[in-house]
């Protein structure tokens, strides 16, 4: 007998399956992300050309036709399933080399995220003190909890922590890689992390309106399938 899988699945514009990174004009922005889930960097320019230099190659290199990676009409870089190895530099200039804007990005390991659940007791990993040619504080760098994904009942909402370096108390932390380079340091916190909470709130009748419409899917699986990886291509951790 024929088992069938109901899936639900968005309509959404191409760029709504990826988030969009933006940076103040001329200036250098470093942070975090996820490797395995999709970006856009921003760039203002039509005809911008876009550069990349990673931290394990000297070579500064014109991006134009790596497999995952596409320049937008508006002068956007898009990133699709970029990975650990694509940490560095990108670097936006206009057509006559002058810098219209750099990001300096670490794509920290998804395949290592550290999972916790608040409500049952479970901890997220703790600071470290490590003697780097100087004392230096490793740490989670925790961004804002999302959204609960339930209105009107009970549900989750989650947050995404990212490995960081700070050498002094007043001085900037940086992402773990960009701060390291290539120097290898063994540490659990060398991997970003995921907390996930209880909660409910109220619905806003608004904002349930105003969301896009669905379309169904439905697929076959034989049972003599023993296991089946599905993909929801608009799917994002970030979100």
């Amino acid at each position: 007998m024929m088992a069938i899988l109901w899936l639900l699945s968005l309509s959404l514009p191409t760029l709504g399956a990826h988030v969009l990174i933006s940076c103040a004009y001329k200036s250098l922005c470093q942070l975090s992300l996820l490797s395995g889930n999709d970006v856009v960097l921003q760039c203002d320019h039509p005809r911008a050309l876009w550069y990349f230099s990673s931290i394990l190659e000297e070579d500064t290199l014109l991006l134009s036709s790596m497999p995952n990676i596409k320049k937008l009409p508006g002068g956007g870089l898009q990133l699709t399933n970029p990975q650990p190895s694509q940490t560095g530099l990108y670097s936006c200039q206009d057509n006559d080399n002058a810098l219209v804007v750099e990001y300096e990005i670490d794509f920290q390991d998804v395949t290592n995220l550290h999972i916790t659940h608040k409500d049952l007791g479970q901890k997220p990993l703790q600071n470290e003190t490590l003697d780097l040619g100087g004392r230096v504080l490793m740490f989670t760098h925790w961004e804002p909890w999302q959204d609960c994904n339930r209105c009107g009942e009970p549900g989750e909402r989650k947050r995404l922590g990212y490995c960081y370096i700070q050498e002094e108390p007043l001085e900037k932390p940086l992402p773990c890689r960009l701060y390291l380079g290539q120097e290898k340091v063994e540490s659990r916190l060398m991997q970003p992390e995921l907390q996930v909470e209880s909660c409910l709130v109220p619905c806003n009748p608004i904002k349930e309106i105003n969301q896009p419409y669905f379309i169904f899917d439905s697929y076959q699986l034989s049972k003599l399938t023993n296991s089946m990886w599905l993909t929801c291509p608009l799917a994002s951790i970030y979100r």
